[in-house]
């Protein structure tokens, strides 16, 4: 079995793109229990259990993937049996045999994929929940600074004014708190 950790900086000189940041192969190797992927993952064994990605799944040919998995894109090369979130695309290619659940608002299976299962969209509260808790939590240390009090549940006196800025995911790195 090779496990191996690429650096996310790493790119493939013919595409451009990142690569893959950990790769999981070997012939009869099984994997059983929880992985928490920071990245994007590609598995060429047996992998059982629950599966958090975040970035993209790729399941290669000879992978077989028996979990409950969240990620933002998958790509199915091999099999997967289990319930699937994706909140990003979700492919199932020609050699792809898909035996479950799939949650997710875009979904492709190419000619020759094999699906058996439910697919449910994910709704836009869903998709948009990570998203949420993230500028909450902006505006609530936006509040915290310009009314300087900790998060609490204490209402701002009269006399004082929150200020708080609406903006876009990209905008982030551009706000001044």
């Amino acid at each position: 079995m090779v496990f191996s950790g690429r650096d996310p900086d790493d790119r493939d000189s013919s595409s451009g793109e990142s690569r893959t940041l950990l790769t999981i192969v070997g012939n009869k190797a099984k994997i059983e229990g929880k992985l928490d992927v920071s990245q994007s993952i590609e598995i060429g064994c047996e992998v059982v259990g629950e599966l958090v990605v975040d970035g993209q799944m790729i399941i290669q040919r000879e992978g077989i993937v028996s979990a409950d998995v969240t990620t933002i894109d998958a790509k199915i090369i091999g099999k997967f049996e289990g319930n699937l979130k994706g909140t990003g695309k979700v492919e199932i290619t020609d050699t792809g045999v898909v035996d479950g659940n799939i949650k997710t608002d875009s979904l492709i299976i190419s000619e020759g994929g094999v699906f058996s299962g439910k697919v449910t969209r994910i709704t836009g509260d869903e998709g948009k929940e990570k998203k949420k808790s993230k500028e909450k939590e902006l505006e609530e240390k936006t509040a915290s600074k310009t009314l300087g009090f900790k998060k609490s549940k204490e209402e701002p006196r009269e006399s004082e004014e929150v200020k708080v800025k609406e903006f876009q995911m990209g905008d982030i790195d551009d706000m001044k708190l």
